[in-house]
């Protein structure tokens, strides 16, 4: 059996035929179009939030930043564990990267966060991440940063960087709505897919009027630049697929929900490994269904990822290395990071997509049995 590590939710061509063939006949491809603008205004009413879609993620959060007024040679605190895509975004928008420790469930620490705010007065930003889908420490995070800007006297923007977290919730408010911003990610790779693009949402007005015209170099009307910006449109056609997608977030996420459920059981029951966290209160995307191997395993991740090659399983290490471990990165590497360290050398990334089905799951448990047994 060959089980790759992503299959994307993909709508079939005749849901899209229709206002395809009308994109291709009237021209009307790009330029916040009708699809863009219905896009943005049916994931806002999801969200409860107003959003604007852009290119991708990482123009999202290059375009937050900047829209929140982040000053160049500005620190922004990050988690070291995550993408490398949002560090890059830090400094494409002029700010220097700040790394700080997670939590055991992988999001970052908020006690960490409140040790670099006391030791650092230039911090410009603070960048959380919804880990896999799993919403960060949004309401402890929200409450250390407003005390801290009260403090200094001066606002610092609280951005989550929500990639992979389209359709999680804390409680019964939906991602999207936390922090000044939340910046979504549309790649094949997440639950609601547009093939490629980025929203940001946020419940401020001015933010979002300032963040379209950024993705349009900047320009508010008649050519007449008003801020830094640059190409980060999104077209109709990305519109449209993201337009069939989020009519059905629900059952997606449903499904996902229920396969994710099996998984963990027969995983915990049947192996040494165990799930990064599902906490209850939370609704998690799974964009990556991650586990944790033991301890005394770690030097043996690579063997473990061979065993299920060979049986025609795709894994991946996410997310190793941690961002300040990175060749390019090391110079912004203030100080180890231990925990971060010892659980990106425990991290494993198993096939998971909304169509993946109960023979997958049940060889891709089997295969981790056998694995086990003779890898470890």
């Amino acid at each position: 059996m060959k089980i790759p590590l992503i299959k994307p939710d993909l709508p079939p061509l005749d849901a899209v035929r229709a206002p395809f063939e009308e994109i291709l006949s009237n021209g009307r491809i790009t330029n916040f179009g009708r699809y863009v603008q219905q896009f943005e205004a049916e994931t806002g009413a999801y969200l409860n939030a107003s959003t604007v879609a852009v290119s991708s993620g990482t123009a999202g959060l290059i375009f937050a930043l900047s829209a929140l007024g982040l000053e160049r040679g500005a620190k922004v605190i990050l988690p070291s564990f995550t993408f490398v895509a949002s560090a890059q975004a830090i400094l494409a928008a002029g700010g220097v990267p700040l790394f700080a420790e997670v939590e055991d469930d992988l999001t970052l620490s908020p006690a960490d966060v409140a040790h670099l705010l006391a030791e650092h007065d230039d911090v410009g930003a603070v960048i959380a991440v919804h880990m896999y889908g799993l919403p960060a420490r949004v309401h402890e995070l929200e409450a250390l940063v407003a005390v801290e800007s009260a403090r200094r006297g001066r606002k610092i923007p609280l951005i989550f960087d929500a990639a992979h977290a389209f359709g999680s919730a804390v409680g019964d408010q939906r991602v999207g709505g936390f922090g000044d911003a939340e910046v979504f990610s549309l790649s094949v790779t997440k639950v609601l897919v547009t093939v490629e693009g980025g929203l940001v949402s946020t419940r401020n007005p001015e933010l979002i009027s300032t963040i379209r015209s950024m993705r349009n170099y900047g320009i508010h009307s008649n050519y007449n630049a008003r801020f830094a910006g640059l190409n980060g449109k999104m077209s109709e056609f990305h519109a449209i697929v993201g337009l069939y997608n989020l009519g059905r977030i629900e059952s997606l996420m449903c499904e996902r929900q229920k396969k994710a459920t099996y998984l963990r059981d027969a995983i915990e029951r049947n192996t040494c490994f165990r799930l990064s966290c599902w906490p209850q209160h939370v609704r998690h995307t799974f964009k990556d269904f991650t586990i944790l191997l033991p301890p005394e395993a770690q030097s043996r991740r690579e063997a473990l990822m061979q065993c299920l090659a060979d049986r025609g399983i795709e894994t991946r290490a996410y997310f190793y290395p941690p961002v300040h471990e990175q060749d390019y990165f090391r110079q912004w590497a203030t100080r180890p990071l231990p925990r971060t360290e010892t659980l990106s050398r425990m991290v494993l990334t198993l096939p998971f997509f909304t169509t993946l089905s109960d023979a997958e799951m049940e060889y891709m448990v089997e295969s981790l049995k056998k694995a086990e047994s003779e890898c470890l």
